[in-house]
Order: C-alpha cells, then sequence, then structure tokens
C-alpha cells in the first residue's frame, strides 16, 4: 500500500508531466513527442515518470496519453489539422528545406499508437498523407518563387 507521501508525490509528478506535454501548442508535436517514448519493444518510458513510477505505470501513462492525443488530433476539423501541421513543420522545418512527403508519410507511421480502430488508423492515414500533399505542395511553390 502506498504511503500518502509517495501518492502525492506519484500525483504531483504525473501533473508536471501533463502540463510538460500541454505547453506545446500544436498537437501533432505532442503526438510526435509521446510516440518518441516508445521503444523498439513498443514500450513506452519516459525517465522523468519513471522517478516516481514502476515502468508499467509508466509505460500505461504514456500509451494513454499517446492514444488521447491522437484522438484529439483526429478530432480537429480539416483546416485546424492543416494549420496545426504547418506549425509542426515550421518549427521542425527552417524553410530552407521543403520537406518531402515520404517523410511525413514515414513520421505518420511512427506516431500511430496502438490500440486504435482499423476506422481511426484509415482516418488518419488518409488525412495525414492529404495534408502532407498540401503542405510538401506549398514549400515546392514557396521555394519556386523565392
Amino acid at each position: 500500500m502506498l504511503s500518502l507521501e509517495s501518492e502525492l508525490r506519484r500525483t504531483h509528478t504525473l501533473r508536471r508531466w501533463e502540463e510538460r506535454l500541454q505547453q506545446t501548442d500544436s498537437v501533432f508535436a505532442r503526438l510526435v513527442f509521446v510516440s518518441q517514448l516508445r521503444d523498439a519493444s513498443g514500450r513506452y518510458i519516459d525517465s522523468f515518470l519513471l522517478r516516481s513510477f514502476s515502468s508499467r505505470s509508466c509505460h500505461q501513462i504514456v500509451a494513454n496519453a499517446h492514444r488521447q492525443i491522437f484522438r484529439e488530433w483526429l478530432e480537429l476539423s480539416a483546416r485546424s489539422k492543416l494549420h496545426d501541421l504547418r506549425k509542426y513543420n515550421d518549427a521542425i522545418c527552417q524553410r530552407a528545406a521543403a520537406a518531402k512527403e515520404a517523410a511525413w508519410t514515414s513520421l505518420c507511421r511512427e506516431v500511430i499508437p496502438s490500440g486504435i480502430s482499423i476506422t481511426e488508423l484509415n482516418f488518419f492515414c488518409e488525412t495525414a498523407q492529404r495534408l502532407a500533399h498540401i503542405i510538401c505542395r506549398n514549400e515546392r511553390g514557396q521555394s519556386g518563387s523565392g
């Protein structure tokens, strides 16, 4: 049984971790962040959470957050998704090098969490591919005109 002090520490750690996630104003950036906490075996590991939680609990917390953020992105309107992806793209690309659609496709595959429905998977893949095409087309047009 956990002591009150231990439970308070866990609650505080979890709250700080969630606040850290919310500091990023791009939902897609949060999706990328949590997906990068997944190792090759599919287990999620976060050193900050491991200070207060077992590896099993850490995995469950991050896996649940990954699915929640994934679904949050899916629920955005098409316009909001495009704006969110552009915001992410602008943050990681210095606009000098245009994003490649293949790189977007690969990234989108990596951010898909386990435990989602086939409908969610298909919707995400179709939407992400279409929006990546728009972003890449726009960047090619801007680099060609500048």
